[in-house]
C-alpha cells in the first residue's frame, strides 16, 4: 500500500519531491502504528492464555521451542495415568507414542488448521513434576507455518487440558 501511494505521488501531474516524501513518511507511520498495535494485541492474548493456564509467561514465549516444568494438580495416586488419559482424549492430539511409564511423545494442533507442533512429556513420579517440551519447526523454508508463539500457545492448551500448572521453572 505504501509503495502504491508513493507511485501515485510520482505519477501525479503536480509532482514534487516534498509531496512524495510526505506520502512515504505518512505510509511508514501508518505501517508502524498498525504493526505496534498488532504486537501489543499478540502480547495481551499470550498473557491471557498464560494466566488462564497457570503457566509463567517469559521473555522467550515467542521462541520456537518451549520447555517448561509443570506440576500436576492435584497430585494424587495415579496422577501420571490421569494426565496421559486426558492428553490422549483431547481432539487436538494425534500420533501419540509412549516410551514406558516415564515418557510420552505426540503431535498437537494449537490452531484450527492442520498445522501442528511436536511435543513430549517426561514424568518425575517422586516430585510430581512433568517436563513438557514443545517445538515447532518442520524445517521447511519458505512454507507458511504456524505463527510466532504457537509453541507457547500449545503449552498453555496442554496445561489446561491435562490439569498442569507452572512449578516456577522453565527452560526456554
Amino acid at each position: 500500500m505504501a509503495v502504491t501511494q508513493v507511485l501515485i505521488a510520482l505519477l501525479d501531474e503536480e509532482f514534487t519531491w516534498g509531496a512524495a516524501g510526505e506520502e512515504a513518511a505518512g505510509a511508514l507511520l501508518a505501517w508502524t502504528v498498525v504493526s505496534l498495535a498488532g504486537a501489543a494485541l499478540g502480547v495481551l492474548v499470550l498473557r491471557k492464555r498464560a494466566r488462564a493456564a497457570g503457566v509463567e509467561l517469559s521473555a522467550g514465549a515467542l521462541d520456537e521451542r518451549q520447555t517448561h516444568v509443570l506440576r500436576a494438580v492435584p497430585v494424587s495416586d495415579g496422577w501420571q495415568e490421569r494426565v496421559r488419559d486426558e492428553l490422549k482424549a483431547s481432539e487436538r492430539v494425534f500420533l501419540v507414542a509412549e516410551r514406558g511409564h516415564e515418557e510420552i511423545h505426540f503431535r498437537w494442533r494449537p490452531g484450527r488448521g492442520d498445522r501442528s507442533v511436536w511435543g513430549s512429556m517426561a514424568f518425575d513420579a517422586t516430585a510430581g513434576d512433568v517436563l513438557l517440551d514443545v517445538h515447532d519447526g518442520e524445517g521447511a523454508l519458505g512454507v507458511a507455518g504456524l505463527g510466532k508463539g504457537a509453541s507457547f500457545a500449545a503449552i498453555c492448551q496442554i496445561a489446561r487440558t491435562v490439569g498442569l500448572e507452572s512449578s516456577g521453572a522453565s527452560r526456554g
